[in-house]
């Protein structure tokens, strides 16, 4: 956890007065008045505001798409705007995924380097920077423990500019993809070795919106291809009433390479089993949530913003060995909190996977 300044970013205009109704999920998008039909699955979008609402953030989101497809499954919003699609949260250690994709697509790195740092889990500072560092581990690890002082010793392999062009690639700056007007995540890359190094590691690193996280993972997730994403339901289907799924698939080039896609889905399964969120993925009694299936994720954390908020994120895919949905929660609570964006979205995948397999989630074969 880390102490960080943040400020709302300007509100676009977003999707307002959201209502499932008669089995179709219809809202006003943009600045237009209009009632359009949305891509959402009904059932899935009212377990979302659910989870949203007993969570208690005075302001949070999540939002889910089919991996295949780019379909919008879920758009939940708590709070004055619309925050899927607003970069209101500093993206954090979600930023250790643009790091990670930068290292690898560079050939600086694979998962067997070993690594030497100081500093952990706390903030960097210029002298854990030097010498040999006194902890080792290889760098497979490294995302899924969410370790910072591995983060900040590699970047000095890198520039400012492999980093802001993987963050455009993988959706934590400029605009995603998508069939409606949405705010641009930020990210922010100061070029001084020191700056650079805690950028890389997820300090102050930008701002990002719960759709860039999606887009993120649904990106790793097709191994590197960008998919659009979509939220309105075809012409035709807002005229006839009937399946509000797109009937084709659309691409906007490739974000990563196919090998470095895969390889970290690898180091995100590390998160959900004995990483940040391994704890979340396990039951009161001690069974895995999700039974054996694979999930890959990444989780963040954080405090500041006026007025005072403990941020925290998880995005994530399943099942990551042949993925089907990608999830992204923020949750902006108060500094006292209820719950945490990693159980809310292990919640969603639950309820998501429940409903298809009834009985004990396995893994598919």
């Amino acid at each position: 956890m880390w102490l960080a300044p943040a400020a709302a970013s300007p509100a676009p205009p977003g999707v307002r007065k959201l209502h499932v109704e008669g089995g179709a999920v219809h809202a006003t998008v943009g600045a237009a008045g209009k009632q359009v039909r949305l891509t959402l699955d009904p059932e899935l979008q009212r377990a979302a505001e659910r989870l949203l609402a007993r969570s208690g953030a005075p302001e949070g989101a999540i939002v889910a798409s089919d991996v295949r497809t780019g379909r919008i499954l879920v758009w939940a919003s708590r709070g004055d705007r619309d925050y899927v699609a607003t970069p209101l949260a500093p993206s954090a250690s979600l930023f250790k995924i643009v790091t990670a994709a930068a290292l690898l697509e560079g050939r600086k790195v694979n998962v067997a380097t070993p690594v030497c740092y100081t500093g952990g889990m706390s903030a960097i500072r210029a002298r854990d920077l030097q010498g040999r560092g006194d902890t080792c581990t290889v760098f497979g690890e490294a995302l899924g423990r969410s370790i910072n002082g591995v983060f900040a010793r590699l970047a000095g392999q890198l520039t400012p500019a492999d980093l802001r062009r993987t963050a455009h690639d993988l959706g934590f700056d400029g605009e995603v993809p998508i069939d409606i007007p949405v705010a641009p995540s930020a990210a922010e890359i100061p070029a001084d070795s020191l700056g650079l190094a805690r950028a890389a590691a997820g300090f102050w690193s930008g701002k990002l919106s719960p759709l860039g996280a999606l887009f993120a993972m649904q990106t790793i997730a097709n191994d590197g291809e960008r998919v659009r994403f979509s939220l309105l339901a075809p012409p035709g289907a807002q005229a006839r009433g009937d399946a509000a799924a797109p009937s084709t698939r659309s691409t906007d080039g490739r974000g990563l390479r196919a090998d470095v896609a895969r390889t970290l889905r690898s180091m995100l399964e590390v998160t959900t089993r004995r990483g940040t969120c391994a704890k979340a993925f396990r039951k009161p009694d001690g069974t895995r949530a999700l039974g054996s299936m694979p999930v890959a994720a990444k989780t963040g954390t954080l405090v500041g913003g006026r007025p005072s908020r403990m941020f925290s994120w998880f995005a994530s895919f399943a099942p990551s060995d042949r993925p089907e949905i990608a999830v992204s929660v923020m949750l902006a609570n108060d500094i006292t909190w209820r719950t945490k964006a990693n159980l809310v979205g292990r919640e969603l995948l639950e309820t998501y996977f429940g409903r298809k397999r009834p009985g004990p989630v396995a893994r598919r074969r």
